[in-house]
C-alpha cells in the first residue's frame, strides 16, 4: 500500500535553521546577503519582465532580452541595444521626458512607475535610484523594470501609493488605424460602457458610437464587442490616449 505524504512535525523546525520573519527587505538582505544576487538572477530570467540598468544620460549598461522586445519590438535582442543610448529607439521628444523623470528619480530616490502606450500596448515601467560608490564617475543609476499590464493602472496603483507618470506620445501599433474619436469609442467600451452611456460620455448620438464600434471591428478585424474589450484592455486604453501625438 502507499504510503501518505504528511507535512514534517513543527518539532523539525529550528530557530538557528531559519531567517527571523520581516516585512523589511533591508532586514531580509542582512540576514541572507545572497538573496540580492538570488533575486536578481531570477527577475532576469522571468520571461515577462524587462529589466534594465541605464546611465542618467540614457545609456544602456545592462538590459535583458524581454526588455529590448518592450522597447524595439519582439525581434530586438539585448545585444542590439547594450552599449547605446536609448535615444536612438525613442522619439526625440519621448527621450527628453525619459531624462528628465531620470533626474527627478536621481535627485528624489522615491520609485517612479511610467505607463506608456507602446505598439498597441500598455507597458510599465518601474524606475529606481541605484546608489554606486562615490568615486564612481556615475554616483547612481537607475534601475529600470518593465512589464506589459492590461486595464486600468489607476485601480492598480492609487495616487496616494506611487507617482505614475504618462509618457507624452503613443505608438499605436495596430491601433494606428483608427481615429481619435474611434479610440474615444474603444476606450469607453474597453471600460464597460454600453453604447448608451458612451454617447452621453461623449455627447454623441448612439447610432454614431454604433457606426465608431462597427468601423473599429472592421478596421481591426474584430468580430464582437467582447473582442473589442480584450483589445481595448490589453492597451490599457483611455480617452488620453486618443489626443496624444503618434510616433
Amino acid at each position: 500500500m502507499a504510503r501518505s505524504l504528511s507535512a514534517p512535525a513543527v518539532s523539525q523546525v529550528h530557530a538557528g535553521d531559519c531567517i527571523t520573519p520581516t516585512t523589511s527587505a533591508e532586514e531580509l538582505h542582512r540576514q541572507l546577503p545572497g538573496v540580492a544576487r538570488a533575486f536578481l538572477e531570477m527577475i532576469t530570467s522571468e520571461p515577462l519582465c524587462g529589466v534594465g540598468l541605464v546611465s542618467p544620460r540614457g545609456e544602456v549598461l545592462y538590459m535583458n532580452d524581454q526588455g529590448a522586445r518592450h522597447i524595439a519590438g519582439e525581434d530586438a535582442r539585448a545585444s542590439d541595444l547594450i552599449g547605446r543610448n536609448l535615444g536612438e529607439s525613442f522619439p526625440p521628444v519621448m527621450m527628453a521626458q525619459r531624462l528628465e523623470i531620470f533626474r527627478r528619480v536621481q535627485e528624489g530616490g522615491r520609485p517612479v512607475l511610467i505607463r506608456t502606450l507602446w505598439n498597441g500596448r500598455q507597458l510599465t515601467t518601474w524606475l529606481r535610484r541605484v546608489e554606486m560608490r562615490p568615486d564612481r564617475p556615475e554616483p547612481t543609476l537607475v534601475f529600470a523594470l518593465s512589464r506589459y499590464l492590461a486595464g486600468d493602472l489607476r485601480s492598480l496603483f492609487p495616487p496616494e501609493a506611487v507617482e505614475l507618470i504618462e509618457t507624452s506620445v503613443v505608438r499605436l501599433g495596430p491601433l494606428d488605424c483608427l481615429s481619435p474619436q474611434e479610440l474615444r469609442v474603444m476606450a469607453l467600451v474597453g471600460a464597460g460602457l454600453s453604447v448608451h452611456e458612451a454617447a452621453q460620455a461623449l455627447f454623441r448620438a448612439e447610432k454614431t458610437i454604433e457606426s465608431h464600434c462597427t468601423a473599429v471591428r472592421h478596421k481591426l478585424g474584430l468580430h464582437d464587442r467582447v473582442e473589442v474589450v480584450r483589445v481595448a484592455q490589453r492597451a490599457g486604453l483611455t480617452l488620453q490616449d486618443a489626443d496624444r501625438p503618434r510616433v
